[in-house]
């Protein structure tokens, strides 16, 4: 269908329509041309400005091993602030070879590369080493102190006799990670014989085979059986073998754990318990230390667990087990053969004599006795209190009377008592010099001297000499005067003229006259049996007068 012609009015609205499209189509131009050209300005210093930051820093560096690096190394300008990223490789110094590193400056990242390289040789310290015979060990061993920055590699530049004994020269080879070498020289003592020996403790001394690997003629020099081979202790022997002498190290050490047989205990409570009242034997080669793994209740009633721990010298540990059963103790101790004493005035008491006393548990059982009431240099009646008291503290008490009395010396008791000892010195058949004899020997020997000066009563000094065996020589005449007496041989008292000091004596007459007869000890021990007078006389004029007497006072003596 052919369109209408437009009308003038439609044209001319057209016409206006087109006008208005085309003005506006031109500030749109402007606009966008404006825009790009804004663009084009930005791109271009954006691009500028990227060109001139990838020329700020160096996109390759490289560094030596272990001398270390970091950003600003990186950037022309070190005073620019700029730094990696964690997305960065983890660059390891020790090792050669290229990282990729992440540099951030600014709104910029640059992608850098660092390459590690390793230029130095190696260094190190040969080291001397022993070794057994046929023993062999890696070439690191001869190197100590090994400096650089990569790893080093030690190797065997001629490999060692590991065969022969006696020293070495070693030579090494150093290689480190970046293929840079260096020599050294180091030195090798092979040894024919251990170098180090475990004896366990009690075992007794050990072999020369245990000490010599390999050679055809060997022997100890250290003295090997002066060694206490039953206690832990470190010790150097000396071997000789094949004309070469050798040092190896020898340990005494126990590492067997003590054994002990323990017992259980059923006691009271309170009473204090030790580790050892628990064990009936240790057997050990050292010495064994014990103790309370827990320390026990003593208040606890019934029955409870112990454990012993015993330790020895090699630091062995064991821990035992025993029981200990504990019941309260009520009753108290009983006292026996509390009696009542008599005592004579001046002598001591023994209080506790023929005294017993009994508990039903022993352990802790104290006695005392209170005699502070006793006077015993007054005739009279006095209280002594005997008092048992058992750890749990029960007691029970006995009060008797000790009654101190004058001491009444009877001759016929002192007679009595010589006569007991005659009995026992004197056979038939002896002679009157072998009855003599044996009285001065008695005297001599059964008789202590103490310094005594009471000399008043000849009765009292004879009981004191037989009964109490001490005296001075008051006590000394006196005994011997007794026991020559009820012998029958013919005696007489004797006494030094009064001096500084007293001293008594006896005369003896065997049938064939008077001698000397003294059985007071004195410092030089001369045995005054039956001297004549001037053996008597020579003696006390080289002591001072010892014996110097009245000869008028008596008869004469040979």
């Amino acid at each position: 269908m052919m369109s209408e012609e437009p009308t003038g009015e439609t044209f001319e609205k057209a016409i206006s329509k087109t006008a208005i499209l085309k003005t506006i189509i031109s500030k749109v131009t402007k606009k966008r041309m404006i825009i790009i050209f804004t663009f084009i300005i930005i791109l271009c210093a954006v691009v500028t400005a990227g060109f001139c930051e990838y020329n700020s820093v160096y996109h390759a560096r490289t560094i030596e091993a272990g001398m270390g690096f970091s950003a600003k190394d990186f950037q022309k300008d070190r005073n620019s602030s700029g730094y990696f990223t964690t997305d960065s490789d983890i660059v390891d110094e020790s090792v050669p070879g290229e990282y990729i590193m992440r540099l951030r400056k600014g709104w910029f990242v640059h992608k850098v590369k660092v390459e590690v390289v390793d230029t130095i040789p190696p260094s190190g310290v040969p080291k001397s080493v022993s070794l057994e015979i046929n023993k062999s060990c890696d070439a690191a061993e001869f190197v100590e102190r090994i400096e650089d920055a990569t790893a080093v590699e030690v190797s065997y530049l001629e490999e060692p006799d590991f065969s022969r004994g006696g020293k070495q020269e070693v030579k090494l080879l150093l290689t480190d990670a970046g293929g840079n070498t260096a020599e050294l020289t180091s030195e090798m003592f092979i040894s024919q014989v251990v170098e180090e020996l475990y004896v366990e403790a009690g075992s007794g001394m050990p072999k020369l085979s245990d000490f010599v690997i390999e050679g055809e003629k060997a022997g100890f020099k250290t003295a090997m059986s002066t060694i206490n081979y039953d206690r832990p202790a470190e010790r150097t022997v000396e071997v000789l073998v094949d004309g070469l002498m050798y040092k190896t190290h020898m340990h005494i050490v126990d590492t067997t754990p003590p054994k002990a047989r323990l017992q259980n205990i059923s006691s009271f409570t309170t009473i204090p318990r030790k580790p050892e009242d628990f064990i009936v034997s240790i057997n050990d080669v050292t010495e064994v230390g014990v103790s309370f793994v827990k320390e026990p209740d003593l208040t606890f009633v019934g029955e409870q667990e112990i454990q012993i721990r015993l330790v020895d010298e090699g630091e062995n540990e064991v821990i035992e087990t025993a029981r200990l059963t504990l019941r309260e103790d009520t009753e108290p101790p009983v006292i026996t053969g509390a009696e009542a004493l008599n005592v004579f005035i001046g002598n001591t008491v023994s209080y506790k004599k023929n005294i017993v006393v009994e508990d039903n548990c022993p352990e802790g059982l104290e006695l005392t006795v209170d005699n502070s009431a006793v006077d015993l240099t007054q005739a009279g009646e006095y209280p002594v209190i005997y008092t048992a008291t058992d750890y749990a503290g029960n007691s029970s008490s006995v009060t008797v009377t000790i009654t101190v009395r004058p001491q009444v010396y009877d001759p016929n008791e002192v007679n009595a008592m010589a006569d007991a000892v005659l009995a026992n010195i004197l056979t038939d058949g002896m002679s009157p010099m072998e009855r003599a004899q044996a009285i001065f020997n008695y005297v001599t020997k059964h008789i202590t001297y103490i310094s005594d000066s009471d000399k008043s009563n000849p009765v009292k000094a004879a009981y004191e000499g037989l009964n109490d065996r001490k005296g001075d020589c008051y006590v000394y005449a006196s005994t011997a005067k007794v026991l020559l007496t009820r012998a029958g041989i013919t005696n007489m008292d004797i006494a030094k003229i009064p001096a500084k000091t007293l001293h008594y004596w006896n005369l003896v007459d065997l049938g064939e006259g008077w001698f000397h007869f003294d059985t007071t000890p004195r410092k030089d021990h001369p045995t005054i049996f039956m001297w004549t007078d001037a053996q008597l006389m020579d003696y006390s004029a080289k002591h001072h007068n010892s014996h110097n007497y009245d000869h008028d006072s008596y008869p004469t003596v040979n």
